[in-house]
């Protein structure tokens, strides 16, 4: 069954049965068409979005329907498909995330979007400072460190109690701060920033405000303009329902080509003169070059399709459904772990339990749980001597409590 198939006979109608009154989402069963839909269900109890998401039937199937073009040509929708995904998969997401489709482009991950930003505010090579906290990213900050071993000032602010203070990053920005790069949602624990605090301290002072989002784009909802983010960056694998090499780049409008200059000029020349042409376009010189003057304009060239068409079903998917919905379901999945867990041996350091996607547990004994886990064939992420758990729309209570008996056990 395709998504728009998947959607108009069981999504729709079973997601409005399970509002609450209050809004949200009842947890006590995801439905089953949802479920049906991830195959990986059926061998795993899968609890790490955040870490990747199962691929769905209907982010395969777009897949499918891009290689059968490739394959056998335009024929029979085969070209009209991928002409729609081309033409509204900027838009999808430029909505999802309050921005205009001019303010996106496509990149290949999120650490390149992020690479974009750090590589063309001229100020850092001006001796002017990066500011970011000790719960972006690891593989940014330790791109970071490169660059602070190469010359650049970065300041990295550290946490106190698994929280980023707003005021510490306050007080590390200051008027020769050219950056400041964080993410939205951690990837360690959840914490969300305070980015509209965040915004306000880095514009006062003249700094440009990066955002990894790859943990909020698709599951929490996000208004780029209203946080006053400038810059941001996530890839398609985990909350856009996509699969690795796609992501997407939001660069504001006023920004683009101006403090964010073009590093390269994606496009192609044609020539002007003969033998190419017989009757020479006058008003150009011997090449006609026209740059792209929106978001594009940070695209490497030609991209993954193939990916691009898992991450058109899947926005396509969150359209419908609701990114207010997904959230829901996942935050009361998750209040439901936090009640079944036993404190003693698990100290939660979510601190934004309420309103994250994800939760952090730290495990007094880590290494009896994992052989645990592999023998139940629960699938969540260990990192040190933290589990951290990411459910989404396809699990439900019966998945939460094979999880709690595992840690209990």
């Amino acid at each position: 069954m395709d998504r728009r198939a998947f959607v108009a006979t069981g999504l729709g109608g079973t997601l409005g049965a399970l509002a609450w009154p209050g809004g949200g989402l009842r947890v006590a069963a995801a439905p089953e068409e949802i479920r049906d839909a991830f195959p990986r269900l059926k061998e795993q109890t899968y609890l790490n979005a955040a870490g990747m998401m199962p691929l769905g039937d209907f982010s395969l199937e777009g897949m499918q329907r891009f290689l059968a073009f490739q394959q056998l040509g335009p024929e029979e929708g085969r070209g009209t498909y991928f002409q729609e995904m081309q033409s509204r998969i900027r838009g999808l997401f430029a909505a999802l995330i309050g921005a205009d489709e001019a303010e996106v482009g496509l990149v290949q991950c999120t650490k390149a979007g992020e690479q974009i930003a750090l590589e063309a505010v001229d100020a850092l090579r001006q001796g002017k400072n990066i500011v970011t906290n000790d719960l972006h990213f690891t593989g940014s900050l330790h791109n970071l460190i490169g660059l602070q071993q190469a010359g650049l000032d970065v300041r990295i602010v550290r946490s106190r109690d698994w929280q980023v203070r707003v005021e510490d990053m306050q007080a590390a920005i200051d008027d020769r701060t050219a950056l400041v790069a964080v993410s939205l949602v951690s990837n360690i624990n959840g914490h969300i920033e305070d980015i509209e605090a965040l915004s306000a301290a880095a514009h006062r002072h003249g700094a440009l405000v990066y955002a990894d989002i790859i943990q909020a784009a698709g599951i929490v909802p996000l208004n780029v303009k209203r946080m006053g983010i400038d810059v941001a960056a996530c890839s398609c694998y985990k909350w856009l329902y996509g699969v690795h090499g796609t992501g997407f780049l939001f660069v504001r409008r006023d920004l683009q080509g101006a403090r964010l200059p073009d590093r390269l000029f994606p496009g192609h020349i044609r020539h002007n003169y003969a033998p190419w042409v017989e009757n020479p376009d006058a008003a150009h010189g011997d090449f006609i070059y026209q740059a792209p003057d929106d978001a594009r304009r940070y695209q490497p060239g030609h991209v993954s399709y193939l990916g691009y068409c898992a991450a058109y079903e899947g926005l396509t998917f969150l359209h419908e459904v609701g990114v207010e919905q997904a959230l829901a379901h996942s935050v009361a999945l998750n209040r439901h772990l936090l009640a079944g867990a036993d404190p003693d041996r698990y100290t939660c350091i979510t601190p934004d339990v309420e309103r994250s996607p994800l939760i952090t547990f730290i495990a007094r004994d880590l290494e009896a749980v994992q052989p645990r886990l592999e023998a139940a064939n629960v699938v969540v992420s260990l990192s040190g001597n933290r589990i951290r758990v990411s459910p989404a729309l396809y699990n439900n209570t019966d998945d939460m409590d094979r999880l709690i008996a595992v840690l209990n056990g």
